[in-house]
């Protein structure tokens, strides 16, 4: 046997894919092993839909898309992902040979090709808007998995290809498709008045040696944080989004900045958000969350999208969540259904993130973000 396999067969291994059964059930557990492991060889799990017109290409063949994109379009839109391609050939080649797809070796063998409609964007996080404006510009719908763009420039370039195209675009930040938050929203009032949030999020442990850690991909900030902070622009949208942001990071150590850190943002509208983004050491799990929000009497408590309870006054309500929701389907299966983020709201939360991305690249500690003249500065 392998020494690959020995590692496999450990008693970590081994109980962490028992604690992901139980928290995912076992075709989603089993579809994120494989994604590990990237046999050369692998059993694809039958399902129930038949096939359907191959319209949809992949970009980027990492893990998300193995264990998350692939897996719900398969399970609820059938075999409808036709052409893959990543730059590592392993990548590109299991992913093909699980979801049985073409493995091409050019990406333009994708964007070129008039079969395909959809284009999903999961590479590495610099490319992104790059991909998508490749896409866009031969009239194809696209998903951006997050971040959106890694720089203001990257953001007003590819809203400049927006507005003169008619293509959809969709983006990959989940949290908002969650079922926790989904309740939490019907049951916010319709009179504005002051926000808490408090997300404290245990990320995964990023090597210096990560492509995350390279010039020009945006920091943890872009590749994790922006999601907190899409979320909480996303809960603000109830209303009127404030123009006026005071923010301000404290850092553990300001040599590795983009890690172990709390943002603190409040608004002209009184609202006090605090991000608290920490990776002391590898979650056995993977990503663990705790969200605490109150709006006058509405107090909610979301224990890593697994469990909330909430309280309005002298009502009283806990949901547990099996499996675990943070959102993924619904957010991936946003090209087919009616369930979509506006991209007022997405434009809204990827300056914020990239005016923070720079904040902490330039290890600034206060600093004012002000929507109506970035806006205008970018032209976006």
């Amino acid at each position: 046997m392998s020494s690959s396999n020995h590692s496999f067969l450990s008693k970590n291994n081994i109980i962490k894919i028992y604690r992901f059964y139980r928290l995912y059930g076992f075709a989603r557990t089993y579809v994120k092993t494989m994604g590990r492991l990237r046999f050369k060889y692998i059993i694809t799990i039958p399902i129930a839909l038949i096939n359907r017109k191959k319209h949809v290409g992949i970009i980027g063949c990492g893990q998300f898309s193995f264990a998350t994109i692939g897996f719900f379009l398969r399970k609820n839109q059938g075999s409808v992902i036709k052409k893959s391609y990543d730059i590592n050939f392993k990548n590109s080649y299991t992913f093909s040979r699980y979801y049985k797809t073409f493995s091409v070796n050019r990406v333009e063998e994708i964007i070129d090709d008039p079969e395909i409609s959809l284009v999903y964007i999961a590479s590495n996080h610099a490319s992104h808007t790059d991909y998508a404006i490749m896409a866009i510009e031969k009239g194809k719908d696209v998903y951006i998995e997050k971040p959106i763009s890694t720089s203001f420039e990257q953001f007003t370039l590819l809203n400049e290809v927006i507005s003169k195209k008619t293509s959809n675009v969709y983006v990959g930040y989940n949290r908002p498709f969650s079922k926790a938050i989904k309740e939490i929203k019907k049951l916010m009032p319709e009179e504005r008045s002051p926000i808490t949030l408090n997300c404290f999020i245990i990320g995964h442990v990023i090597p210096i040696e990560h492509w995350y850690r390279k010039p020009g991909e945006g920091t943890r900030v872009c590749g994790n944080l922006g999601h907190w902070i899409d979320l909480s622009v996303h809960i603000l949208s109830s209303y009127e989004i404030p123009n006026q942001w005071d923010i301000s990071i404290t850092y553990s150590n300001k040599n590795e900045s983009d890690d172990n850190l709390t943002v603190t943002i409040i608004t002209e509208q009184s609202d006090l958000i605090t991000l608290t983004l920490t990776s002391r050491d590898e979650p056995f799990e993977g990503i663990n969350e705790s969200i605490n929000l109150q709006m006058g009497n509405l107090i909610a408590k979301i224990d890593d999208f697994r469990k909330i309870n909430i309280w309005q006054g002298e009502k009283f309500v806990r949901r547990k969540y099996f499996r675990k929701d943070v959102g993924h389907k619904k957010a991936i299966l946003q090209p087919f259904e009616k369930d979509r983020r506006q991209w007022k709201e997405l434009k809204i939360s990827t300056l914020i993130m990239l005016f923070i991305a720079e904040m902490v690249e330039n290890k600034e500690e206060r600093s004012t973000f002000e929507l109506n003249k970035i806006i205008s500065r970018y032209s976006v």
